[in-house]
């Protein structure tokens, strides 16, 4: 066993959460000075932490919209800024020089539409913000179209986790979208309640009811931090 192999992952997450105490933080330092291994973990910890908090804060809130739901695909350039710098970024910690992305010179990232980029280990995870009803619509609508485009005999898993506004979504006293909710769980899609938002919510007096089957065990960023080093595709809407 390799010496650093008693230091879990969640341990390193508490660790770069600053949920550790003084003293039991000096200790996971010391360590990993004299750890190359235990190091290299924090350190790429550290760094996925810090890709997501940043395409969180580089995609723009919406803007309130009126008239019919917002088509997924009015959503899609949006969502690929986030995408393209949580993937670049683990892209060169975890596969060095092996590029995800094209890019031009003199120009923005040039990305194929959804259907033509599909490969056998396509998933994704969709995450939600917004507690506007037509952003609420079109993450639901983009995981059909994910679940539809998958090719004959391929299975593409779709997780979508909510928090902030976008916990309405999953709150059985508020969603208007409950059907096709249970629509897409029949086909597999995971739900995934932002623990943190719930405790916050409660903590305010308001209690929190969510639709049937929907995961509430992880906050939003550990759940896309978890797929992103599985190498899910992750998408902001």
């Amino acid at each position: 066993m390799k010496k650093d192999e008693h230091i879990s992952e969640e341990q390193l997450n508490a660790l770069v959460d600053g949920e550790l105490d003084p003293e039991e933080k000096s200790r996971m330092y010391s360590e990993s000075e004299l750890s190359p291994e235990l190091d290299q973990r924090l350190c790429r910890q550290r760094k996925i932490k810090e890709l997501v908090k940043h395409a969180y804060e580089e995609v723009p809130q919406p803007r309130r919209l009126t008239g019919a739901p917002l088509a997924p695909a009015s959503l899609f350039g949006r969502s690929l800024v986030a995408g393209a710098l949580l993937v670049l970024g683990l892209a060169i910690g975890f596969f060095g020089e092996r590029y995800l992305f094209e890019t031009r010179s003199n120009g923005p990232l040039s990305i194929a539409p959804v259907a033509a980029t599909v490969t056998e280990t396509d998933n994704y995870i969709l995450h939600v913000v917004s507690g506007e009803p037509e952003h609420m619509y079109a993450a639901l609508q983009e995981a059909r179209e994910l679940l539809d485009s998958a090719g004959e005999g391929q299975f593409r898993q779709v997780e979508i986790v909510a928090n902030e506004n976008g916990l309405d979504l999953l709150r059985s006293d508020v969603t208007p979208y409950a059907d096709e909710i249970a629509s897409l769980q029949a086909r597999d899609v995971v739900f995934y309640a932002c623990s943190r938002t719930i405790e916050r919510l409660e903590e305010k007096g308001v209690k929190v009811h969510l639709v049937p089957e929907t995961d509430q065990n992880y906050t939003a960023l550990d759940r896309v931090v978890t797929r992103m080093k599985d190498d899910w595709k992750y998408k902001k809407i």
